[in-house]
C-alpha cells in the first residue's frame, strides 16, 4: 500500500473501503528504496477502473486517432521508457536482431531504438493508420520497417519484443492475458520481452511467464535519480 500498512477491505454494493495504517513520509522513501533493491519486488493494481456500467473501462477506438496534440503528449508519457530501453537492450543483441513494438503508437520508441542500436533491425507496428501516418511522416529518413497491423491477429519473429499496450483502459484484463501469451511464443531462443506499465499491466506476467517458459528476470524499473517506480517486467527465452 502506497499509503501505509493494509489493515483489511471492506466491500459493499456502495463499494470498496481500504483500511491502513497510514504512513510517515520516510517510511514510505525507504519502502521504495527496498523495493528497488529486489528486482522481483512487484507494483500490484489490482482493481481496474469502471466504468460507468461497472465494467471495466476501456478508451473507445477513437482515443488513438493522432493529431499532434496526441503524439506530443504520448511522446513525452514514454520518454522514461525509451531511455529504459535503451539501457536494457544496448549490451543483450546482437547484431542484426530484431527488435519488434507491435503497438508502436507515434513511432518515437522505436526510431529512438534504431538511432541508439544502429547494429539491430527494428519494426512498428500499430493497428491504427492514423498513427502509422504520422510515424512514416515524422520518421521519413529512420531505418525502422513501419507497418499497420493488428497484433491480435498476427505476430512476427523477433529478438526483442516491446509491450506497453497490456494495460489498462487499453484493453480487457482476459484480452490482455490472452494476447501475451500469443505474442510470447514469437520470441525467439535467447530474445527478450519488455512489458512496460504506463497505466496497469494487467496480465498476471510471473505466472503467464512460467506457463511460457521464459524466465523472469525483473518485475520493476526506477528512473535515474528519481524516487520512482514504474513496472517493467524482463522476460527472455532460454537459447537452446
Amino acid at each position: 500500500m502506497l499509503l501505509g500498512p493494509l489493515e483489511y477491505l471492506h466491500w459493499s454494493h456502495e463499494g470498496l473501503c481500504v483500511f491502513f495504517q497510514a504512513a510517515t513520509l520516510k517510511e514510505k522513501q525507504q519502502a521504495f528504496i527496498q523495493a528497488k533493491q529486489y528486482a522481483h519486488s512487484e507494483v500490484c493494481f489490482p482493481y481496474p477502473p469502471l466504468g460507468p456500467d461497472g465494467k471495466e473501462f476501456i478508451c473507445p477506438p477513437s482515443f488513438w486517432e493522432c493529431d499532434d496534440e496526441r503524439a506530443a503528449q504520448l511522446d513525452i508519457d514514454e520518454g522514461h521508457f525509451r531511455e529504459h530501453c535503451v539501457r536494457l537492450l544496448r549490451d543483450r543483441l546482437k547484431p542484426g536482431a530484431l527488435i519488434h513494438d507491435p503497438a508502436c503508437s507515434t513511432g518515437a520508441l522505436i526510431a529512438h531504438l534504431a538511432r541508439a542500436l544502429p547494429h539491430c533491425r527494428h519494426m512498428g507496428s500499430d493497428r491504427c493508420g492514423s498513427m502509422i501516418d504520422h510515424a512514416r511522416a515524422q520518421y521519413a529518413s529512420s531505418p525502422v520497417h513501419l507497418r499497420q497491423a493488428d497484433a491480435t491477429v498476427e505476430s512476427i519473429n523477433c529478438d526483442a519484443l516491446i509491450l506497453r499496450f497490456l494495460n489498462a483502459e487499453v484493453m480487457s484484463r482476459l484480452d490482455a492475458e490472452a494476447l501475451l501469451g500469443t505474442l510470447l511464443t514469437s520470441l525467439n531462443p535467447g530474445g527478450v520481452a519488455l512489458v512496460f506499465g504506463h497505466t496497469p499491466v494487467l496480465p498476471a506476467v510471473p505466472w503467464i511467464a512460467q506457463q511460457s517458459g521464459l524466465i523472469l528476470e525483473s518485475c520493476i524499473a526506477s528512473r535515474p535519480n528519481r524516487l520512482e517506480l514504474f513496472q517493467c517486467y524482463v522476460l527472455t527465452r532460454p537459447s537452446p
